[in-house]
């Protein structure tokens, strides 16, 4: 650089670092860790942020690059006299340890494109690479959790029912079946379709047949009793029902009637 010309890390003022919620500049290990640029142009010419990087370096072996972290494009012109805010993330994925990280930017002069791109650091400094710290309530891995359970339920569930639940024998069966209790049925008395309506009518029977069928139905009651056969009681002419002692006798009135009207 001489001594009456300008170049870019003269006119623009680069710098870097972590957001206040990350005061002591901790990299935690799988996620993206956030930093904010700061551009200002002091000198008379417009510059044009084309892209952003980082790297990180080895603190033990003379700043030995590591690896080469992401890079973030951007083309927002810087003109004279503005300043420029931008975000930059960082992503690590190293053992705890204490390392190197550099952040640079690549500015354009405005004037002259075909001109190669000028690289000013913004940050160079030792940082701390950390596990995530554990969090009790945490959406993804209860989420994870229930599947996981759901998974392991269902499967034990399904070997339990294909291994070792007992199927049911016929001795089973067969303790079911004499253990119930077995009820007698009891027929139940036929009635009749129709008890109100006489089977025939009476008043279209001759009188004389009605007599000669309420004799034969009263001698056999009579009958199956043993009362009228042992000759205790008789049924006069009258419908009356009279022992052995007074037929006899009244028949031999009868009898005696009969001849004193002969000899008359």
């Amino acid at each position: 650089m001489g001594i009456f010309s300008h170049s870019a890390e003269d006119d623009v003022l680069v710098s870097a670092n972590f957001p206040e919620t990350n005061p002591f500049g901790l990299v935690v290990n799988g996620e993206q860790n956030e930093l904010l640029l700061h551009l200002v142009n002091q000198g008379t010419k417009n510059y044009t942020l084309i892209s952003a990087g980082a790297s990180y370096h080895d603190v033990n072996n003379h700043w030995a690059t590591i690896k080469n972290a992401s890079t973030l494009k951007y083309n927002v012109p810087i003109v004279a006299g503005s300043n420029l805010s931008a975000p930059f993330q960082v992503y690590s994925e190293y053992r705890p340890q204490e390392i190197g990280l550099t952040v640079w930017v690549n500015l354009l002069d405005s004037q002259k494109p075909s001109e190669p791109l000028h690289q000013i650091t913004a940050l160079n400094q030792t940082v701390s690479v950390v596990e995530p710290s554990q969090k009790w309530f945490d959406p993804s891995l209860l989420f994870l959790y229930l599947i996981l359970s759901t998974v392991l339920l269902g499967g034990a569930y399904t070997i339990y029912q294909n291994f070792f639940q007992k199927t049911p024998t016929n001795k089973g069966k067969k303790g079911i079946k004499s253990s119930t209790k077995v009820k007698a049925v009891v027929p139940s008395e036929e009635k009749s379709v129709y008890p109100n309506v006489k089977p025939y009518e009476e008043e279209w029977i001759p009188a004389s047949h009605l007599k000669n069928r309420q004799s034969k139905l009263s001698k056999k009651k009579f009958g199956a009793g043993g009362a009228a056969s042992s000759g205790d009681e008789l049924i006069t002419s009258g419908g009356e029902i009279t022992s052995g002692g007074e037929a006899s006798g009244t028949e031999t009135r009868i009898k005696s009637n009969k001849k004193k009207g002969k000899k008359a």
